[in-house]
């Protein structure tokens, strides 16, 4: 009986070592399917990088000629198989059209016309014929003087160029033996300092194109894609797969795994399969296994006794670590009571000091404002007149007197906050006399740092309902930070509708702010430059009171940021009548 015990173990044993054997298979191609995707992955990168190498190539240079975009792309082309093709769309205007092919005409290219791709016709006031292209081949000479735009395939991404990106892909375009994508990249003046939501046709240079030949970016050399089976969506829509193996008529598991690259205005989606055969698993350990099953059931049958006592010293162990998982449990018990009584202590005592400062508002604040009241009237000679060393020391008692005047402002707004005693008054807004009157405060500020200042209003008629007091307030400290870091460049004002929400935007081409600290900003005392010795000024309060005052008004506040570039504060505020009717109808 024992025996026939120990058999079934085996048994149970060869069908666990088996499924581990099946499970070593599923890695192996987990692990395949993964340097798969870095392989495309990289691919896309090197798409990315000879994009960038290129367009800097054309921004550093007057005038690009044929020759040197030959020198620079052959090679790239020869290394690169799935970079079928590299091509160079001019932007002219319609009228245009006759001059820009008699100067062709007169560099050598006899008969040269500019034609659309089929029936297909641009009904755009410009247009976009390819000019330089790599390789030259005579098939892809096919393509020289076509207009780009008039390719029904590149028409969305076109339009994707000229709405908020530079880089585009296209849809796919059924060429043989396989489909291809083009990669569109807008070239401006300026490069990457032109702001793409002002992108123009009037302000395009032209239009580089990258032709990617879809079974060719699929094939790498090596055994990690050896087996491996294809299929590509964009967007959804399935654009490419590759042919299935025939599955094994005794046994066959099918492995798949999945991907989805996020790659300028599309998402590229790639699913990876592999059959996996009987001479692709491994019975060999399993079956040694099963062989050592049988061993084990004599050695059980010796050792049956021994069993028996380590099962009974395992139980006094048990028991002896239940024993002090009870005494350690305890413990934390008292410890949790502790720090729980430690924790109200200390939000009692926040409390009563933000009750104290909100409380203490008046008397901080008129003493100084008596000081800067005072100071001002001397340095203006209306008590005596005083000398220039006197101006001189009467200022800077002003200066200061008003910068911690700024402080204890700042510390009381927040306090009261802290401490419920802000209350929100609500009142039409219109949004453009709100910003004439941000205008009139910061311009000056701006001129004097040789900024530009500008604003945008996206909704008409743009009026909201609001506390006008706490958003001005929200205003004037994003607007604020965003003309104390920036030193050239501008400063923009938008204001928009999204969703449920109104946005307001502030937008600065400053020195931005570093991803590490993005997360801190909005902490109470918190600046990004923390050392003695920072450059920039300030209680590190402004985006705390902001936040706090935005959640007030039913919203909040987003920021993205990037080193060296600028920032972007979004502001999301409701429409405070509409969170009035939902407290009433909830019975609030």
């Amino acid at each position: 009986m024992l025996f026939g015990v120990g058999a079934g173990l085996s048994a149970l044993v060869f069908l666990l070592g088996l499924k581990v054997s099946v499970d070593d298979a599923e890695k192996d191609f987990h692990r395949e399917a993964e340097k798969t995707f870095s392989l495309i992955e990289n691919r896309f990168k090197l798409v990315t990088q000879v994009d960038e190498d290129l367009a800097q190539f054309f921004y550093a240079s007057n005038e690009v000629t044929e020759k040197e975009f030959e020198q620079f792309t052959r090679a790239v082309v020869e290394r690169n198989s799935f970079l079928c093709r590299v091509m160079l769309a001019q932007v002219i205007n319609k009228k245009d059209k006759q001059k820009f092919e008699a100067i062709k005409q007169s560099e050598g290219y006899t008969g040269y016309k500019i034609s659309s791709f089929g029936e297909n016709k641009n009904i755009s006031e410009h247009i976009y014929p390819i000019d330089y292209y790599e390789p030259k081949t005579v098939k892809s000479s096919l393509w020289f003087g076509k207009d780009l735009s008039s390719l029904p395939e590149v028409q969305d991404a076109f339009k994707q160029i000229h709405r908020d990106s530079f880089l585009s892909i296209s849809e796919p375009i059924q060429m043989s033996p396989g489909p291809v994508l083009l990669i569109l990249h807008a070239l401006v003046p300026g490069g990457d300092e032109f702001p793409a939501s002002a992108l123009d046709s009037n302000e395009l240079y032209g239009v580089l194109s990258y032709m990617i030949d879809i079974e060719d970016f699929l094939s790498f050399k090596g055994d990690s894609s050896e087996g491996m089976e294809y299929k590509v969506w964009l967007d959804g829509q399935e654009i490419y797969a590759t042919n299935t193996r025939e599955k094994s008529p005794l046994f066959s598991l099918s492995l798949g795994v999945e991907r989805d690259f996020v790659f300028s205005n599309k998402s590229v989606y790639f699913h990876v399969t592999k059959n996996l055969l009987w001479n692709e698993i491994d019975f060999i350990f399993p079956l040694l296994i099963f062989l050592t099953g049988l061993l084990v059931t004599l050695f059980l049958y010796v050792s049956l006794k021994s069993i028996f006592q380590r099962t009974e010293l395992l139980e006094q162990q048990k028991d002896e670590i239940s024993r002090q998982v009870k005494s350690q449990t305890r413990q934390l018990r008292h410890q949790a009571a502790s720090l729980a009584l430690t924790r109200d202590q200390a939000l009692k005592a926040s409390q009563t000091k933000s009750t104290f400062l909100a409380n203490m508002s008046h008397e901080l604040r008129t003493p100084l404002n008596s000081i800067i009241g005072f100071s001002e009237i001397l340095g203006r000679g209306m008590s005596g007149e005083v000398n220039e060393e006197q101006k001189k020391q009467l200022n800077i008692i002003l200066v200061n007197a008003k910068g911690l005047l700024s402080l204890i402002n700042d510390v009381l707004d927040l306090s009261k906050i802290e401490s419920g005693k802000v209350d929100v008054e609500i009142s039409s807004i219109n949004i453009v006399d709100l910003f004439q009157s941000l205008e009139e405060t910061f311009i000056p500020l701006a001129k004097e740092k040789n900024l530009k200042f500008e604003s945008v209003i996206s909704v008409e008629p743009a009026i909201i309902n609001s506390d006008y007091e706490k958003l001005r307030q929200i205003l004037v400290n994003l607007i604020a930070n965003g003309i104390k870091f920036t030193n050239k460049g501008s400063i923009t004002i938008e204001f928009f509708s999204h969703l449920e929400y109104f946005c307001f935007r502030v937008i600065d081409t400053g020195i931005g702010i570093s991803r590490n600290k993005l997360r801190n900003i909005f902490d109470d005392f918190y600046q990004a430059e923390g050392s003695a010795s920072r450059n920039y000024e300030g209680t590190g309060l402004g985006l705390a009171i902001s936040q706090r005052f935005a959640e007030l008004l039913g919203g909040f506040i987003n920021v993205e940021s990037t080193e060296g570039v600028g920032s972007v504060f979004s502001i999301y505020i409701s429409d405070m009548h509409e969170i009035e009717k939902d407290k009433k109808v909830n019975g609030e």
